[in-house]
């Protein structure tokens, strides 16, 4: 057995901070159901592109990237299944969540505005 092997899995840190946890579950529970409760709105309002709730859905898009952030920079920041989360977990989440919020708002514009006018 090679000494220099460990394979027991690396532990993530603690949240010892509520800024952490905020910023944890901003990103995780609150950011995600805020995001589709205000992508119902606007498919249901259908009262334009540029209204408060497509603003709402921009900061809070932009506060889940800040949460993310947040918690890498913490020290203790995990994955969505609890393993250690690295930089590049954190430039993965960026380069998918931007895309993806873009076509979901989109998407909810098209439809409210568009298709059930």
């Amino acid at each position: 057995m090679n000494p220099d092997f460990d394979s027991t899995p690396a532990q993530p840190g603690e949240i010892t901070s509520v800024w952490v946890l905020g910023a944890r579950l901003t990103w995780v529970v609150f950011g995600p159901v805020a995001l589709a409760a205000i992508a119902y709105g606007i498919v249901s309002g259908g009262t334009g592109w540029l209204t408060a709730l497509d603003a709402a859905f921009v900061v809070v898009a932009g506060l889940m990237l800040l949460g993310r952030w947040v918690e890498q920079r913490s020290g203790s920041a995990t994955t969505m299944t609890g393993k250690p989360a690295t930089p590049e977990h954190l430039k993965r989440y960026v380069t998918i969540l931007i895309p993806l919020v873009a076509a979901v708002w989109i998407t909810a514009n098209l439809v409210g505005n568009h298709v059930l006018e």
